[in-house]
């Protein structure tokens, strides 16, 4: 299965959640994952332009964006504008995606989840299209018509979801996808001894975030000004003048403290703390939660950030925090070890360990549906018609194989059928037993592929066709015990077993089965079938 996820750089969340998933799906699985920045894919114009925008708004403007951000949400001008603009860029956007041929496309952005949806309903793409919302609250601005599944944060978002006319069965909390060294918890005593810290005082964690915070120099030495016992991490990312700034104050700070500046083992850090000093972006947020970490959060950028932070407290998985009352709330949460505890204990029950995962057996079971609504290949020319199939070897106990056949036809064949557009011979051989059988089988080696040449049907067609054999284990059904002839899903269907030393007595299509069932070749054989 070849899986594409779009996503980009407005903000990190978005691209961290892109990663988190591909990075699960190459080391654990075996399927195809391909991830785009959609907007780089259309335009290195265009990619500036929106990402330069939404990020000078957001730390600059962040009131203005706050209020777009709310009446983009509801029926307004505004609010159709993005669909509309989507949609004349999503015409850039499919040549991209079709010569991918993707099997199923996720996608962590809405504009990127709008333009799919577009897509998707003018027929130019028909696989199916995930939705993952990277944040704790509801926005119009995910909701498009021809999405087939959202994947949201928490159970939270369900009921919203359907006050927006999504379907229940359509939503998923199954929550964001992070990296999973985040939920590898980690040794914390050796952790902090590790980093120049002692094991046995309480770490604040401060991570600033790639915008930075104008005052987290003041917040920083008001907590240092504070007589409980602690230690201090602070990770300033590319954030060089504000690394710059601690650095010059950390000699004469009265609190230990290691300073970071950009790393790659965030997880670590959030490992060896006991409370984490942020803001709340989605990934941070889910980030966090996936290490058991408390979090104070700050400067919330009205709109996602509000609903993460809110999120948070109503849980009791965080607090919110002022300039004002941040030296305060933070001593506070320290000095009052049980709170803590008890904000730790409700990080652990939201568990979202197992998101990648279940993201990925949604994508297997979206594509497999949406298989069976995809053409055949099969179809006629001048010359007669042309089809592409799969077929199975199963042995019983007995040495007995399974033979299918129809009411229109007098003559036996292996079980099988037709494979579909983008879709690979194994997958349309597991479909099709399932459909027929009721059974979920995997498709062995290939023994034969056979080009068949031969005329059939009730019209007397000339078929022109190529069939792949696969050995297929019967020993993990339950076939075997459902008797010697077993009826089909399709009306007039059935299957029976047969023993191998009655085959030259019946008829069995195409005929070198017979011989060659008695004896499966250890490789691949190419056959010719003239009949």
């Amino acid at each position: 299965m070849r899986i594409l996820i779009l996503t980009c750089a407005t903000g990190g969340g978005h691209l961290r959640a892109a990663s988190a998933l591909e990075n699960y799906i190459r080391e654990t699985t075996g399927h195809e994952v391909i991830q785009m920045d959609f907007l780089k894919s259309i335009g290195k114009l265009l990619d500036k332009t929106v990402c330069d925008s939404y990020l000078f708004m957001a730390k600059k403007t962040p009131a203005l964006f706050g209020r777009l951000y709310k009446s983009a949400n509801k029926d307004n001008g505004l609010s159709e504008f993005v669909p509309r603009t989507s949609e004349l860029l999503a015409y850039q956007l499919f040549p991209h995606i079709d010569e991918l041929q993707p099997d199923v496309i996720i996608s962590t952005h809405p504009f990127a989840t709008e333009m799919v949806s577009s897509l998707k309903e003018s027929k130019r793409v028909t696989c199916p299209l995930i939705c993952i919302m990277t944040d704790y609250g509801v926005h119009k601005a995910w909701i498009a018509p021809y999405v087939d599944a959202y994947v949201v944060a928490c159970e939270d978002m369900v009921d919203d979801l359907v006050r927006l006319g999504i379907p229940r069965a359509s939503v998923y909390p199954y929550g964001i996808p992070v990296h999973d060294v985040f939920f590898d918890k980690g040794d914390q005593p050796k952790l902090l001894q590790e980093m120049g810290l002692d094991a046995d005082v309480p770490t604040v964690l401060f991570m600033a975030g790639s915008m930075g915070v104008s005052n987290i120099v003041q917040l920083y030495s008001e907590l240092c000004a504070s007589p409980l016992d602690l230690q201090i991490i602070i990770i300033t990312g590319n954030n060089e003048k504000l690394y710059n700034r601690f650095a010059e104050k950390l000699p004469t700070s009265p609190k230990k403290t290691k300073l970071v500046q950009f790393t790659r083992e965030v997880e670590r850090y959030m490992h060896a703390a006991d409370l984490i000093v942020t803001k709340p972006g989605g990934l941070t947020v889910s980030e966090a939660l996936a290490c058991n970490l408390p979090l104070a959060v700050f400067d919330a950028i009205p709109g996602q950030e509000e609903d993460n932070a809110n999120f948070l407290q109503t849980h009791d998985m965080g607090v919110r925090i002022t300039r004002e009352n941040f030296a305060a709330v933070i001593s506070s949460l320290i000095e009052h070890k049980e709170r803590l505890r008890r904000m730790r204990e409700s990080c652990r029950a939201f568990d979202k360990s197992h998101a990648n995962e279940s993201i990925v057996a949604l994508a297997e079971y979206l594509a497999k549906s949406f298989a069976a609504y995809n053409p055949a290949v099969n179809f006629t020319s001048r010359k007669g018609r042309f089809r592409l199939c799969a077929a199975a070897v199963l042995f019983d106990s007995q040495n007995r194989v399974l033979l299918a056949s129809n009411g229109s036809t007098p003559h036996f064949y292996l079980p099988g059928g037709c494979v579909t557009v983008n879709e690979t011979a194994e997958d349309a051989l597991a479909r099709v037993l399932n459909e027929s059988l009721a059974v979920d089988v995997t498709a062995g080696r290939p023994l034969w592929i056979c080009q068949r040449f031969f005329t059939g049907g009730a019209q007397r067609e000339r078929l022109h066709e190529i069939c792949t054999y696969f050995a297929v284990d019967a020993a993990h059904t339950n076939l075997e015990n459902r008797g010697d002839r077993i009826p089909g899903a399709e009306p007039g269907t059935h299957f029976e077993w047969v023993p191998l030393d009655a085959l030259g007595e019946i008829d069995l299509r195409p005929a070198f089965l017979k011989t060659a069932l008695q004896s499966p070749p250890q490789t691949v054989e190419w056959v010719t079938a003239q009949e």
